[in-house]
């Protein structure tokens, strides 16, 4: 239904005649498009938010309330669309300020189609169409349509009481009219300040901004004479906003000639005296130089292998690089022990070359010459032999093992040691004692073992005398018997019978020998 009462079937085109013209409303677009069906229950209960429309019966005369009462039900019960409640409520209310009838419907909704504003304005249920700004304040806004001077009222967000808005862009409330400066700040009518090197200033009339350059004191004309110096404008210390012209120092400008430095000398950079432009040359870099290589001081300088040469502090006057002072090589001569300094043509100095062998000994080392032996102290029987083949030297040892020695199988008197020293020697006794082994099998308690058993034993004779002692004034009897000297318990099985086997214990000889023992008294 439009505004005149017809009813077309076009929801678009019944939107668009009821649009309400606001100019502060930039988002409003004209662009409506066909609304989708809304699905509702049939048998929906009507929510609390509608039935404020049966309380604004002070409208009820001029809009009918039905159509948008059930309009708000409808969208109410709408699954797809169940926040239009408000949009509805809001559609009735703009109908009835448009008719100049106030209705604070928004206050009976118990905050549930709360309106929001801008930090600085306020909301007002009935506010008034026009809405003056600074720029606009002798105009009148009458656009919206009305019969008989009847008022409009608008609802909406508006500027306090006391406070106007600065234009219709920014929605910013002021108290007083004024310019909006570079930095968003408000400045006062024919107020003027300073911004980016500019006197700017409001003008009353139109509320805009002016702004005209700071004047600044022309600098004297100034001419670079000096080589690497240019003309520059740059900024005044005292005051940035203004400029001077300045002698300054362009390395661009300059020609400059490298200098290639010889071995020992490095380049430097000077400035020179009359200007800016670098000027290089070459000093020496207190090195040696030799063979096309720089040696710093107390470095070693190869030179000859009969020479030791080093690099100095010293500068040479000549050719300013520094000394190079070279002394004989001092040729070590010295050997180790089993070596001979050799002396070979064309070398400055020789080497030591091994000559013998060493044998370290507990009392020290003793030199033994290739092909030669040698018998230490203490060790008569260990000798070592020096052998050379093929320039390696090399230290044998031979150990001579003596016979088993019993000075009691000899005769007295007669025992000697070997022409090297090592072992004893003795004219044997005729029947000397010694060991033998017999083999037989054990019987002990009726058992006996199951094959015959080595059993060694003592056999011989030893020497027995008597002799007068005159110390003792009486004859003195020696008797030496063919005895065991080492022995060992050996452990073998006897067999008793079929079943039955036990273990015996007997004495095995290990060694034989002349034991003196104690003559029995003579009795007379």
């Amino acid at each position: 239904m439009k505004r005149n009462g017809d009813v077309i079937e076009s929801f678009k085109e019944m939107a668009l005649d009821w649009k309400v013209p606001d100019p502060t409303n930039r988002y409003c677009n004209p662009g409506v498009s066909e609304p989708a069906e809304i699905e509702y229950h049939e048998h929906c209960e009507p929510s609390n938010l509608c039935k404020i429309i049966w309380n604004l019966t002070e409208c009820h005369s001029v809009v009918p309330p039905q159509p948008y009462y059930e309009a708000c039900v409808a969208s109410g019960c709408s699954e797809q669309h169940p926040s239009t409640e408000c949009q509805s409520m809001q559609t009735y209310a703009a109908l009835c300020g448009l008719h100049g009838i106030c209705v604070d419907w928004r206050r009976q909704a118990n905050g549930q189609c709360e309106a929001s504003c801008a930090q600085d304005q306020v909301y007002k249920p009935c506010g008034e169409a026009k809405r003056n700004t600074c720029f606009s304040r002798e105009v009148v806004m009458n656009t919206l349509p009305s019969q008989n001077n009847t008022p409009v009222f608008v609802e909406g967000c508006y500027c306090p009481d006391g406070k106007i808005l600065l234009n219709d862009r920014d929605g910013i409330c002021v108290s007083v009219c004024g310019c909006t400066a570079q930095d968003g700040s408000v400045k006062q009518p024919r107020e003027a300040w300073e911004h980016n090197c500019q006197y700017c200033a409001c003008d009353e009339a139109t509320l805009n901004i002016s702004c005209f350059p700071r004047p600044c004191a022309k600098s004297p004309p100034i001419n670079c004479t000096k080589e690497g110096f240019v003309r520059k404008i740059k900024p005044r210390l005292d005051d940035p906003c203004c400029t001077d012209t300045v002698c300054e120092c362009d390395i661009k400008t300059c020609i400059i000639n490298k200098t290639a430095c010889d071995l020992g000398f490095q380049p430097v950079v000077a400035i020179s005296e009359d200007g800016c432009c670098p000027i290089f040359s070459c000093i020496p870099k207190g090195v040696c130089v030799s063979e096309g290589i720089e040696f710093k001081p107390g470095a070693m300088v190869p030179k000859s292998s009969c020479e030791d040469c080093v690099c100095t502090d010293e500068q040479d006057l000549a050719t300013q690089t520094n000394r190079i002072q070279c002394a004989p090589v001092k040729c070590e001569t010295t050997c180790q022990q089993g070596f001979r300094y050799v002396e070979e043509e064309g070398q400055c100095c020789s080497q030591c070359q091994q000559v013998a062998c060493v044998a370290n000994f507990p009392f020290g080392n003793v030199t033994i010459e290739v092909g030669k032996s040698y018998k230490a102290p203490y060790d008569n029987c260990t000798q070592y032999t020096c052998i050379e083949s093929a320039g390696q030297f090399s230290l044998t040892s031979t150990v001579k093992v003596c016979l088993p020695f019993e000075e009691s199988n000899c005769v007295p008197g007669t025992v000697d040691v070997t022409p090297d020293g090592c072992c004893k020697t003795c004219i044997d006794l005729p029947h000397k004692c010694k060991r033998n082994v017999k083999e037989q099998y054990i019987v002990h308690n009726n058992c006996k073992s199951a094959a015959p058993v080595p059993v060694p034993f003592c056999e011989g004779t030893c020497s027995t005398y008597s002799v007068y002692s005159f110390e003792a004034s009486e004859m003195e009897h020696k008797c030496i018997c063919c005895h065991e000297k080492r022995s060992h318990e050996v452990k073998v099985e006897l067999v008793c019978s079929e079943h039955m086997t036990v273990q015996f214990t007997y004495v095995h000889v290990d060694e034989c020998g002349c034991v003196e023992t104690k003559c029995p008294k003579r009795r007379t």
